[in-house]
């Protein structure tokens, strides 16, 4: 059934949130590439926070997270945790921070609706499929200029920045199909990030130095990474899936790169080129067509009771 238009409204106004601090993320993450931090130290500042919060707010439904089928609580896992976030760093690492915002939330509407049409079975309707073909063109001119013009470790990072988006396409999916709310989605992300850290340190894919670290740089990623990005950012984009929708929350995060390349100007000093803005443009314009579509199917038929 299609949200009261008050439900909508707070769904929308949680995404504008996270829109604007995904755009911070991206700042942050081309920050931290150049960081004596470690992608560990990061990860830890950004997880632990938020798995003491929403553990803690969770601590009564630990049998409803239990009991939602495993493969669910996997996608959430691994779609927006530890995997997620390392596959992020690293393509930020090469990417300037426009295609790092644009080859993740920005395409992400293109991989929730073919997850949703593969796997759930759900019907694409045909003013849907070209916003996701323009989404596709928008991406096909990041690669093509990549491929022929760019050196390889910015190929290599918008290779790597594709993987981040389909796991965080298979997050939006595992949310919205769970029925968890969202403190309970933000627990099951954040604790088991907690839980894999030791693991990856073990094996030796991220390292710790918080000993060593400048106190300012600890403070600036605790408030950006850990409370913004892992507490308030994980709630408000659970809240807004669960108000609209996987499909239409992933739209609005579509327009994460410009806020995000609008961000990186004064900061960086980022340039944005004229392929860059028509790829951008491109996706954008794909991620709103398709937002109309649904929004105008599920007010018709009023199928849909994930959206709820």
């Amino acid at each position: 059934m299609m949200p009261a238009p008050s439900q909508r409204l707070l769904g929308m106004l949680a995404m504008g949130l996270t829109v604007t601090i995904w755009a911070s993320l991206f700042i942050s993450l081309r920050q931290a590439s150049q960081s004596v931090l470690t992608s560990g130290n990061i990860a830890l500042l950004r997880f632990l926070p938020a798995a003491l919060l929403f553990g803690w707010l969770s601590r009564h439904r630990v049998r409803h997270i239990v009991t939602t089928p495993k493969r669910y609580l996997f996608a959430i896992a691994f779609g927006a945790g530890l995997p997620f976030y390392l596959l992020a760093a690293t393509g930020m690492q090469f990417a300037p921070v426009a295609d790092g915002a644009s080859l993740i939330p920005g395409i992400l509407p293109l991989f929730v609706s073919t997850i949703a049409w593969t796997v759930y079975g759900e019907s694409l309707s045909m003013g849907r499929r070209l916003g996701i073909s323009l989404i596709v063109l928008g991406i096909g001119a990041f690669l093509w200029h990549s491929l022929f013009f760019s050196p390889w470790p910015v190929t290599q990072g918008h290779l790597i920045l594709l993987a981040a988006s389909i796991s965080w396409a298979w997050f939006t999916i595992g949310v919205r199909v769970t029925g968890l709310s969202a403190a309970e989605a933000g627990a099951v992300l954040a604790i088991s990030a907690v839980l894999l850290l030791p693991v990856g340190a073990l094996s030796g894919l991220i390292s710790f130095n918080l000993l060593q670290a400048p106190f300012d740089e600890l403070g600036y990623h605790i408030l950006a990474q850990g409370l913004g990005v892992g507490i308030i950012a994980n709630y408000s984009y659970a809240f807004a899936i669960r108000r609209l929708g996987a499909e239409m929350s992933a739209a609005m995060g579509a327009f994460t790169p410009v806020v995000a390349a609008l961000m990186a100007i004064p900061v960086f000093g980022e340039t944005v080129s004229i392929l860059t803005l028509a790829a951008m443009a491109l996706i954008v314009l794909g991620a709103v067509l398709a937002s109309d579509v649904i929004k105008w199917r599920r007010a018709q038929t009023k199928s849909d009771p994930q959206a709820a």
